[in-house]
């Protein structure tokens, strides 16, 4: 093959492949916001309520939960697990709730203020992480929360 056939397939492979429609990157919308603000809402109501398997169905099978002053939690399952030991709660608010992201990743903080059936309290902050899969819906794959009451 001589040097013009190799630079006449060269500039038809650049022609082929540069006309090529270039896929979208995903866009986060007022939609995904949307959805996002309603899966923190449905934490509060589901967890606040007791129904922990319908909280833990928001979470990915490999999602990070991190609570305070305990050794962080992997995986759907313990985070159930762990959801059904909580001390019962009477109340879950959030509050200052934020929601935002980039493509298939979104993220959110909040305050909480939770009331247990013994009366004690707890206000602290979270921060939470969304995923959308390729082809899904929004699950969560990360939780950090924290007191902001001092230790004891």
């Amino acid at each position: 093959m001589n040097h013009q056939t190799i630079a006449f397939l060269a500039v038809v492979f650049v022609a082929i492949t540069g006309c090529q429609p270039q896929p979208q990157p995903v866009q986060f919308t007022t939609e995904d916001e949307a959805t996002l603000r309603g899966m923190v809402e449905a934490t509060a109501r589901d967890f606040g309520a007791g129904d922990m398997e319908t909280w833990a169905q928001q979470y990915a099978n490999d999602a990070v939960f991190q609570p305070p002053n305990a050794p962080m939690v992997v995986g759907q399952a313990d985070i159930l697990a762990l959801g059904q030991a909580f001390p019962p709660l009477e109340k879950l608010t959030f509050s200052n709730i934020t929601v935002s992201g980039e493509g298939n990743i979104g993220y959110g903080t909040s305050s909480y203020d939770m009331v247990f059936t013994d009366k004690t309290t707890d206000q602290g902050k979270q921060l939470v992480v969304f995923r959308r899969p390729s082809g899904g819906a929004w699950e969560i794959v990360a939780v950090s929360f924290n007191s902001d009451l001092p230790a004891q």
